[in-house]
């Protein structure tokens, strides 16, 4: 398993590509393309990469920018988004992409809408879908070998916000405590910011223990 990690827009959005070959070549999958759709298109053309899925952590603007260019230049590859999540991409006020990302066009659907527990196979990786709402109600954490890709869930030495639509902090709560139960250590990879491990969020991030 190989991960990049590009950061994008003007929100500085983590966009991961994660391939199952250890070399980097062949088939993989960009998690979150939220935004510098020609500059993530460039790269993976030049590592020699070609997307299979493009997994969402959630459906906020920020993390779908990018996504329709994408699918256009990849059109073979599948959108997979959990289903309380759904109509951000085909809802540009849920997503918040008019008020913020300045774009009034929505999104097509999702090809695959996840739930907890679904597994995805990219070239016999196996990415494991848990299922932590509390930033949106779909958001979801990507698992894979030691890898965690979080979303907006949990940062290092924070958490996302749970004050726009469809946030809970009771269910972010709960949440952050499923991961935080894992057993093991895991490196996060978040949705902004720098990659953390869950060993050292649980002594050094309070929300986990709240």
């Amino acid at each position: 398993m190989k991960i990049w990690v590009f950061r994008v827009s003007a929100m500085m959005t983590n966009c991961y590509f994660l391939c199952a070959d250890p070399r980097g070549k062949g088939s993989c999958a960009v998690i979150d393309p939220g935004g510098d759709a020609d500059e993530l298109s460039e790269k993976l053309e030049a590592k020699e990469l070609t997307p299979e899925y493009f997994l969402l952590t959630h459906g906020h603007f920020d993390h779908i920018m990018g996504l329709e260019p994408l699918r256009g230049f990849y059109p073979d590859a599948k959108t997979l988004i959990h289903s309380a999540d759904a109509q951000m991409l085909t809802d540009v006020d849920s997503s918040y992409m008019r008020l913020f990302g300045g774009r009034s066009a929505p999104s097509k659907p999702a090809d695959r809408l996840l739930s907890d527990g679904d597994e995805i196979l990219l070239d016999g990786l196996k990415i494991n879908v848990l299922h932590t709402p509390g930033h949106t109600p779909g958001s979801v954490c990507y698992i894979s070998g030691d890898s965690i890709f979080c979303g907006d869930t949990i940062f290092r030495g924070g958490i996302g916000r749970y004050d726009l639509a469809g946030g809970s902090w009771e269910e972010l709560k709960l949440s952050l405590k499923k991961i935080r139960d894992l057993p093991g250590d895991y490196r996060l990879y978040p949705g902004h910011g720098s990659s953390t491990s869950l060993e050292r969020e649980r002594w050094e991030n309070s929300y986990l223990n709240m």
